[in-house]
């Protein structure tokens, strides 16, 4: 059996040593002049051969941080004084609210006082052309990107605007799958979240109704909903269900794929779709009154939930910061199903600008945020898990508000699932959720909306 790393371990080996040299000089841990261990002593230190690690300060080299001086070594690039870098960091809004990020480039630019992180909101609507317009400009040097945009990219064939980027052996391995393409890695993963129930304690404590469990159907929650509504005239159980982070989990978990039709069109007009659909819209109706559009967003739900007038809702972790000042008990359980127990799994990560003319403080800030510190600051203080295990680990023994059940995450892995098994682009199912509202309110079939979409 060969010692040789397979590919995965070598490019995550590739990573450390490149991160941790960029950063040892550009912090200036390695003095300018000085010169770097030996390509046999880092080998031995990184377990890389020296082939490998040559490879890997070609990079270093073509980044001018270093340079090879022939029957000598390599030295690190002397320069007059390092100009101030000034990168664009685009930035989803829930990033912003959660007040994490703030702090976090505060301690950035301390750490590298020559790079200055100016933030740029991104906006949700028409994501990819507007992206496209900010990279190509050279607006942003970095910016966020979770993996519902990333399918839109991929899609309309920009990827080649963002730099291929290494794993690192430190984050969720799970979460990489998001940002592939092609067998390349385009973004680093920062945080995530699966969707799950979340449920009023109090309330089924009045109802007399045991709690949620790994094993629940849709129908024992419609029975619950039912009798919470019943016996305390809350409404049982909301959800934004026409959002693309909601209604498609009922596809995923009936296992159902988007057929095409001879032309390649979509074939919207399958029955197994619609039947699927229906027993949506069913449970969605089966509570004694029709469900009004109560809601503009997803965090519309936490708002209901907050407010004591729904006392279940579909939600993630993100979702979870609107609840941290609530007066009663709540707690979180895995989504009901059918066929079987999936749920959407909601990745945020990292990406570089390709054409950044400041790709090598863009980076080092994706390797500062992805790393060990910032990682367990972003965990201790926002909800949501951080992508870096360790982190998440340490974070995680300190006081946290939130539900007595916040590890769930970890034991539902297997569950996760993503938009890519749908077989669908995000611009089809995003057009095609524009056409389910009046469905969702019982106010059309699908014959209606089916004619509609074949135009």
């Amino acid at each position: 059996m060969s010692g040789k790393p397979d590919r995965v371990t070598f490019e995550a080996r590739m990573n450390v040593i490149l991160t941790e040299l960029r950063k040892e000089i550009i912090s200036g841990i390695r003095p300018q002049g000085s010169y770097l261990p030996s390509e046999t002593v880092l080998g031995e230190q990184y377990r890389m051969s020296k082939k490998s690690v040559r490879k890997a300060l070609e990079f270093l080299v073509d980044e001018g941080l270093i340079v090879k001086i022939p029957r000598v070594g390599n030295q690190v690039s002397i320069r007059e004084k390092d100009p101030l870098a000034v990168i664009r960091m685009g930035v989803y809004p829930s990033i912003e609210e959660q007040g994490v990020l703030a702090g976090l480039l505060e301690r950035f630019g301390r750490t590298y006082p020559n790079v200055r992180v100016e933030t740029v909101t991104l906006p949700y609507s028409r994501y990819p052309s507007s992206v496209k317009g900010f990279l190509d400009e050279g607006f942003l040097d970095v910016f966020t990107l979770n993996n519902r945009n990333f399918a839109d990219l991929e899609h309309s064939d920009h990827l080649h605007m963002l730099e291929e980027r290494l794993p690192n052996p430190e984050l969720h391995p799970f979460l990489y799958e998001r940002f592939r393409a092609g067998g390349k890695l385009y973004a680093t993963p920062f945080q995530f979240s699966p969707v799950v129930l979340c449920y009023n304690k109090d309330l089924f404590k009045r109802s007399g109704l045991k709690e949620p469990h790994s094993g629940w159907s849709w129908k024992e929650l419609l029975d619950c909903a039912v009798a919470i509504k019943e016996k305390t005239g809350v409404y049982g159980f909301y959800a934004h269900i026409e959002s693309l982070n909601r209604f498609p989990i009922f596809l995923l978990q009936a296992r159902y794929r988007f057929l095409r039709d001879d032309d390649g069109g979509y074939r919207f007009h399958d029955p197994a779709l619609w039947d699927i659909l229906k027993d949506c819209r069913r449970l969605l109706h089966g509570q004694g009154v029709p469900p009004a559009f109560l809601s503009e967003g997803d965090a519309g739900a936490e708002t209901l939930f907050k407010e004591q007038k729904t006392g279940m809702i579909m939600t993630t972790y993100y979702g979870l910061q609107l609840l941290k000042s609530v007066s009663f008990a709540y707690d979180i359980s895995p989504l009901p199903f059918g066929r079987l127990p999936k749920t959407l799994l909601l990745v945020t990560g990292l990406a570089v600008n390709r054409q950044s003319k400041q790709k090598e403080s863009a980076r080092l800030l994706v390797d500062f945020l992805t790393g060990p510190s910032a990682q367990h600051e972003l965990q201790r203080l926002s909800l949501a898990p951080s992508a870096h295990s360790g982190a998440a680990d340490e974070a995680e023994e300190e006081t946290k508000d939130g539900p007595s059940r916040y590890r769930l995450y970890r034991e539902i892995v297997p569950a996760f699932a993503d938009y890519k098994e749908l077989d669908i682009s995000i611009e089809a199912l995003d057009a095609f959720s524009q056409e389910l509202k009046l469905f969702w309110a019982g106010l059309e079939e699908p014959e209606a909306v089916i004619g509609r979409l074949r135009g």
